[in-house]
């Protein structure tokens, strides 16, 4: 009731009823201010999702970029340890070929040094070889074609093959005689009253067939040679042996002094080392002999050692010579030769011609010596 009382006042006071529309304006007022505000801060709300979204888009691209560079740090980092551990198998490696290379060198370096003691070694034996006794050589008329030459170091086999006694070594004409003889291996040989049973063995021969020698140049020996044969051999080695002891003749202290039968060269053997050396830097040194107005050049080289480091030998059968065993003493040697070539001549016997013949009677023994074949391309 009050309020409609006031209402009613109000309408009636025209000052009330101005106050109330003035009231009423300002109320009007506000609210298009609070509507403003509103729109405008639906406006700023608009704003803020869209500047949101916005933001969203931007952090996504950002959020794949951070991905992406994770991704290539991280790669990097991969890259980065493959090429590190690269690095390290290149540096392995140049260490492993730096070792190898040092090894190489060394090798080499040791081989060089090898290579250079040989030629060293080499120029001692050119230097001795200028200085070896020297031989005349003539030319026989023998020619020989280009297809026909062969390099080896052909030497003429010789074999000595002990006998016993009680034996007979018989060498034929054709070897096919032999290899009957061989065949029928037991023999009776007729004698003047009586006859006598013998075997035949193949003669089994052991031959070298290599052999390897290192030779070396002594360094305390001499070999003097061209000596003429003026004085007898132990003048010869006294007055050889005072020679070479006398300083001023490059000499020194004479060891032993030995004469060479077989070439009638002489070795003298210093106590020293060197001696030999200077005395063959000079190949010919002069002597003076008794009874003779000249001096005498005799001919001083390098003495070589040669030691055997590789020999191969092996078994040949001779095929023409045939050896008799159980042979007894019953005769006379000639005699009982003769009985027993006459026996292995004939054909009837299985025999055949005889181109060698050696006996040795029980209670003797001796040394058959074999030579290459010219006959059978160096068969025995």
């Amino acid at each position: 009731m009050q309020s409609h009382h006031d209402f009613l006042n109000r309408c009636l006071n025209p000052n009330l009823v101005l106050d109330d529309v003035s009231e009423l304006k300002m109320i009007q007022q506000e609210i298009e201010k609070r509507k403003a505000y509103h729109d405008s801060v639906l406006t700023d709300i608009a704003d803020l999702e869209r500047a949101k979204r916005e933001l969203g888009k931007t952090a996504m691209e950002y959020s794949v970029r951070i991905e992406r560079l994770q991704q290539t740090i991280e790669d990097n980092k991969s890259e980065k340890i493959n090429q590190d551990l690269k690095f390290q198998k290149q540096m392995d490696e140049a260490v492993t070929e730096n070792d190898t290379f040092l090894k190489e060198h060394g090798s080499i370096k040791q081989k060089l040094t090898k290579l250079e003691e040989e030629r060293s070694e080499l120029e001692k034996q050119i230097k001795v070889s200028s200085s070896m006794p020297q031989k005349q050589w003539v030319f026989t008329g023998n020619v020989l074609e280009d297809d026909q030459l062969r390099v080896e170091f052909d030497i003429k086999p010789y074999i000595r093959y002990p006998i016993r006694g009680g034996s007979a070594v018989i060498t034929f004409d054709d070897e096919a005689v032999a290899s009957r003889i061989l065949e029928m291996e037991e023999h009776e040989v007729e004698l003047e009253e009586c006859r006598i049973k013998i075997k035949a063995q193949p003669l089994k021969l052991q031959m070298l067939e290599e052999i390897e020698i290192q030779t070396q140049v002594c360094k305390k020996r001499v070999l003097v040679s061209d000596i003429p044969k003026l004085i007898p051999a132990d003048q010869l080695l006294d007055k050889l042996e005072l020679h070479f002891s006398k300083l001023k003749n490059s000499g020194g202290e004479v060891q032993n002094i030995e004469l060479l039968e077989d070439s009638g060269n002489v070795v003298v053997t210093f106590c020293a080392e060197g001696i030999s050396e200077n005395l063959t830097k000079k190949a010919l040194h002069q002597m003076e002999f008794r009874g003779i107005n000249k001096l005498i050049p005799l001919r001083v080289s390098a003495f070589i050692n040669g030691e055997i480091e590789n020999l191969k030998v092996s078994e040949v059968t001779s095929k023409r010579s045939v050896l008799f065993t159980g042979i007894p003493d019953i005769m006379d040697e000639e005699t009982l030769r003769d009985y027993l070539e006459i026996h292995f001549q004939k054909p009837s016997n299985e025999g055949g011609e005889v181109d060698a013949f050696g006996y040795i009677p029980e209670g003797k023994s001796a040394i058959a010596c074999f030579e290459a074949d010219n006959e059978m391309a160096s068969e025995m």
